[in-house]
């Protein structure tokens, strides 16, 4: 959906400008009307930068699991949802988001249903939340959902962190060593370069590529930064594209041990959102349309695009999922245990933590043998250096 930027009158005659999402703008109209606003003037689009960035330029950030975080604790004491929005937007010190709760407070006050609220900010908040806190509304269980949801979203959290975390430490050996090769291709090698030269001999063909190299590292080196801008906005640009990016994701799956890491990290996602929609009471064809948009890898997505087809014909989740060439077949016995026992959702559970577990140690794993991987690499650059400049040195000296 799209932004539309609006000048609107309330029911009390005050003018403002405000930003709405829709499909079109006859949609974001639609919109602005069951808010119980007029529309005055279709001030055209909008982007999310008007609304989210602060005064130096910088866009800010709606943190959705802070705001959670403060609201589950008031509506479970049975803290009525506007005056819980009320507490939560006054103890924000943020503007942005507390404009955001201030809006959000302002359409209860006008009757309107806290998860359609939460869809019209779909840029803010994902599908997943918006649904849940929907099926939490319809059951009169929204603190339950909603706590569950914060479960959910911590465990992301907590994921994101340690992916982050464990690769901190290779990403500072890898700055290290390009700094090292610098300095050593920038400042040690032409100045060897310099002396050698200045005796008039031939330098052997080892000493002279490794001069060559140096040259063209020091004199074309901006070129590098631009090259990577440019390959990264075509790669961009490339995935925009359906079938490129479907190719390109195919490709991803089928590469040895990269590939099993992100059909992990796909699968993991895929099965804690289900759990988490089907624990609120989501039903099972919307459960597994909105766990499909979750997954962030194309050939995946349209792997399991007929589960849904599937069902309404009267298979088995576990069934319907065994059609994918990429569900594993531990998902699947889970999946098939949970449906004879009426625990799904518990096994969808137990399948995310598994996969969660076997993607770290992976990670773990990979990252421990990229140190040693660098290390062998820079030592194997620093001796091809060495061993040049020792052959010019000899070929001074007559010996060869």
């Amino acid at each position: 959906m799209a932004l539309y930027k609006f000048k609107v009158s309330d029911a009390a005659g005050k003018v403002s400008e405000v930003l709405v999402e829709g499909d079109s703008q006859t949609d974001a109209t639609r919109r602005l009307q069951r808010r119980g606003v007029v529309p005055l003037e279709f001030l055209g689009e909008g982007s999310m930068s008007e609304s989210g960035k602060g005064a130096l330029g910088f866009r800010r950030r709606f943190d959705l699991i802070e705001f959670t975080d403060r609201l589950v604790p008031l509506i479970s004491a049975e803290i009525p949802l506007e005056r819980a929005l009320g507490i939560v937007g006054e103890g924000i010190d943020d503007r942005f988001t507390a404009s955001v709760v201030s809006d959000l407070r302002r359409g209860l006050h006008e009757g309107r249903k806290f998860s359609d609220l939460i869809r019209d900010r779909g840029r803010l908040f994902p599908k997943l939340f918006a649904s849940v806190v929907e099926a939490g509304e319809e059951a009169g269980a929204l603190a339950t959902v909603m706590a569950e949801l914060l479960r959910f979203l911590n465990e992301s959290r907590e994921f994101r962190a340690f992916i982050i975390s464990a690769a901190i430490y290779p990403l500072f050996i890898l700055a290290a060593s390009s700094v090292m090769l610098g300095i050593l291709l920038g400042v040690i090698v032409p100045r060897f370069a310099a002396v050698l030269l200045s005796t008039g001999r031939d330098l052997p063909l080892s000493t002279r590529l490794l001069v060559q190299c140096s040259t063209l590292g020091r004199e074309y080196w901006w070129t590098l930064p631009i090259l990577a801008v440019a390959v990264a906005f075509v790669l961009v640009q490339l995935r925009s594209d359906g079938k490129i990016r479907q190719a390109y994701d195919d490709i991803i799956l089928s590469v040895p041990l990269f590939g099993r890491m992100v059909l992990l990290s796909n699968l993991s996602r895929m099965a804690r959102t289900m759990a988490i929609l089907m624990r609120s009471g989501v039903h099972l064809l919307d459960t597994v349309a909105i766990a499909n948009r979750v997954i962030q890898n194309a050939t995946l997505s349209q792997s399991i695009s007929g589960v849904a087809g599937e069902l309404r014909q009267g298979q088995r989740l576990s069934h319907a999922l065994g059609n994918s060439r990429f569900i594993p077949p531990f998902m699947l016995r889970m999946l098939a245990v949970g449906e004879e026992t009426g625990a799904v959702e518990a096994m969808l559970e137990r399948v995310a933590d598994r996969y969660e577990t076997d993607l770290r140690r992976m990670i773990k794993r990979t990252l421990s043998l990229f140190e040693p991987a660098v290390i062998i690499c820079l030592g194997g650059f620093v001796g091809m250096v060495v061993m040049a400049m020792f052959f010019a040195i000899m070929d001074m000296q007559g010996a060869f």
